[in-house]
């Protein structure tokens, strides 16, 4: 006890030593004599405007810092060697490898330093970007994807493909009305859906009537031809061949340049040959 009582006086004293001589060290951040409890107590503090030594960009940086150098040398920059030879002067014949070696090993290497980097949480990292699936189901995608039966009318549609380009196939449809068999409509498939909607071009509708025998209309005007109108306003009637089968009944065909069949009205749908066609 004796021999920490006058270590302790002679601490003290040095202490106040210091702090009477430069009272302001203790209160400037810069300083290495920084006194944070003082400054928390101090009731007049005022931060220095006097810059730091050295001035980091983020805390990636002052981190690289801390570790490469320590708590001690963190803020100290290293002295130049460069003052020791300007203070030299040497000659440009005699000192010129001198200083370039010494330039080099002033210089670090870029490959010794630790490029900062930031830190992302997993919630924080950039999401990979992907396909939206919105609007992506259209009906080519469904004739496509088909099975069962309608994977059968798939191979009657005619690819777009230019490589293994495929021929259109005619199919025949046949179509009920109410209460029985309406006839029939033969032509290329062109797209169907799963509702059995389909859609034919270069069609041929086929379907049977009675004779009619009407009697003369004595309220009504006589009929006039009206295709010349009909054509003024782009409007063109499809071709029709009436053939008489029978005393009571006719055959009807009519030729359509595309035509949309509704999937209630589809009774049986099947392929046609090509010697048939032909």
């Amino acid at each position: 006890m004796t021999n920490q009582q006058p270590k302790d006086k002679t601490l003290e004293k040095e202490y106040s030593e210091l702090r009477e001589s430069d009272p302001d060290l203790e209160l400037d951040v810069g300083s290495e004599r920084f006194n944070p409890l003082r400054a928390l107590y101090e009731p007049n503090y005022k931060i220095t405007d006097t810059a730091p030594k050295v001035l980091y960009q983020n805390l990636a940086a002052f981190e690289s810092a801390l570790k490469k150098f320590g708590v001690w040398q963190l803020n100290k920059r290293k002295k130049s060697e460069s003052s020791g030879s300007v203070a030299s002067q040497p000659t440009p014949a005699s000192g010129s490898h001198q200083t370039v070696e010494k330039k080099t090993k002033s210089i670090p290497k870029l490959a010794n330093l630790e490029v900062p980097q930031r830190r992302f949480e997993l919630h924080q990292m950039p999401t990979l970007k992907t396909s939206s699936k919105k609007h992506r189901r259209n009906i080519f995608t469904y004739m496509d994807a088909s099975a069962g039966p309608l994977a059968l009318l798939r191979s009657c549609v005619p690819s777009s493909n230019k490589t293994q380009p495929t021929a259109a196939s005619r199919i025949r449809v046949v179509v009920r009305k109410q209460g029985q068999v309406g006839g029939s409509v033969e032509g290329e498939l062109v797209a169907y859906d799963k509702q059995w909607n389909l859609l034919l071009r270069n069609a041929t509708e086929t379907w049977r009537r009675r004779k009619h025998n009407y009697g003369h209309q004595n309220i009504c005007d006589e009929s006039v031809d009206c295709s010349e109108r009909l054509m003024e306003l782009g409007i063109s009637l499809p071709k029709l061949i009436v053939k008489s089968l029978n005393r009571k009944n006719v055959e009807i065909k009519r030729y359509l340049p595309q035509v949309l069949i509704r999937g209630e009205n589809v009774v049986l749908v099947s392929l046609i040959s090509k010697e048939n066609c032909i």
